[in-house]
């Protein structure tokens, strides 16, 4: 198969199903190497790029999506006019740092490293779909948990969890004592 075929099966697959698809599952499909199907993504990723494509490949974790050129936003927008997105409020925005630093966390967890209820917060986040629950803590009562979504990570432009900035939680807390 060349790689203009895996090209353009990737392309149509991710097209159809307009959300992202594991890398694992495309290489089992195509019969390739995981290894050899990752080179070839990572060229299809950088030719998209330089060619100024108005569709591209982007990673999402373990999986590969497409996704709009940020170059065409604007004509885009103009064209299609859509509903601006509410922006997250501060007491959202906090939350959702602390789930993302800190998953899998409890809405327990949540309230004491704010010191408030974060009742609100979290439900708005999980209907965004920002944020999910991946389980229940064992201890009493089985809290559940909560960690970001691949949403999340879309909504950041990030590909996983390891490129967010790093942050100093020791000197946080040292200089909010103060």
């Amino acid at each position: 198969m060349t790689k203009n075929e895996i090209a353009g099966i990737i392309t149509a697959a991710l097209f159809v199903a307009g959300d992202a698809i594991e890398i694992s599952a495309f290489a089992q499909l195509l019969e390739i190497d995981r290894d050899e199907l990752d080179k070839i993504l990572q060229e299809l990723i950088e030719e998209k790029e330089n060619l100024g494509d108005g569709l591209l490949l982007t990673r999402v974790g373990d999986k590969v999506q497409l996704c709009t050129n940020a170059k065409y936003a604007e004509k885009i927008r103009a064209l299609l006019a859509p509903d601006e997105h509410t922006s997250l409020s501060k007491s959202v925005l906090e939350t959702l740092s602390i789930v993302a630093y800190k998953q899998p966390v409890t809405r327990a967890e949540i309230d004491e490293i704010r010191g408030v209820r974060s009742n609100y917060a979290v439900a708005t986040l999980v209907e965004k779909g920002l944020i999910r629950a991946v389980g229940k803590k064992d201890v009493l009562g089985h809290p559940l948990l909560f960690a970001t979504t691949d949403e999340f990570l879309r909504h950041f432009g990030i590909s996983s969890i390891a490129e967010l900035p790093e942050i100093d939680f020791e000197e946080i807390e040292k200089n909010s004592l103060v």
